[in-house]
């Protein structure tokens, strides 16, 4: 059905990946994951491109610091949402805006930080649709550093639910008289 002239399929998740980078793209989140080994230049490219397509994206970030260390998150455009002492330290939650230029630059150094030990798993809150999902997609098929396109279109994840349950039209009247 993806290619009927005329009709409009609904993308449920759109994913894209490559053999360090991984994203996967839904209306309402955008969860990303940076392997350990990948070109780091890579975060600042996918972020701004996200923040390019919509400029609302969120992130919920959450960090152990010192109290002092609080209001240096703060100064530089995240939003504190809460905290907690913990021992000799504070839990802070935060949300980074990507409309910040200074919160999604301190952002991208602490994942590029965070890659360095481990995987990095980050997920971001968008308003995200149909098209922004297809701007996203377009604009990271440009860096071409993807292997992997995926798109389930809305019709297909009921058909997929459907064969999963075992049970076409069909079946379900089979014990009927």
């Amino acid at each position: 059905m993806p290619g009927v002239p005329g009709i409009r399929l609904e993308p449920v998740s759109i994913e894209v990946s490559g053999s360090a980078v991984s994203i996967i793209l839904t209306q309402g989140a955008i969860n990303i994951w940076f392997g350990k080994k990948f070109d780091k230049s890579l975060i600042a490219k996918i972020l701004l491109i996200i923040s390019k397509v919509d400029s609302t994206t969120e992130h919920e970030k959450e960090v152990l610091c010192r109290f002092e260390e609080i209001s240096e998150f703060e100064s530089n455009g995240y939003i504190l949402t809460s905290y907690a002492r913990k021992k000799d330290k504070y839990r802070a939650i935060f949300v980074v805006p990507f409309s910040n230029s200074r919160a999604l630059e301190m952002f991208m150094e602490s994942i590029a930080l965070e890659t360095e030990k481990e995987d990095a798993k980050i997920t971001l809150y968008w308003r995200g649709g149909r098209v922004r999902m297809n701007i996203i997609k377009e604009e990271l098929g440009g860096l071409n550093c993807f292997s992997v396109l995926n798109v389930v279109y809305k019709d297909e994840q009921n058909k997929d639910q459907q064969n999963r349950d075992g049970q076409t039209g069909n079946e379900m009247r089979r014990g009927e008289p």
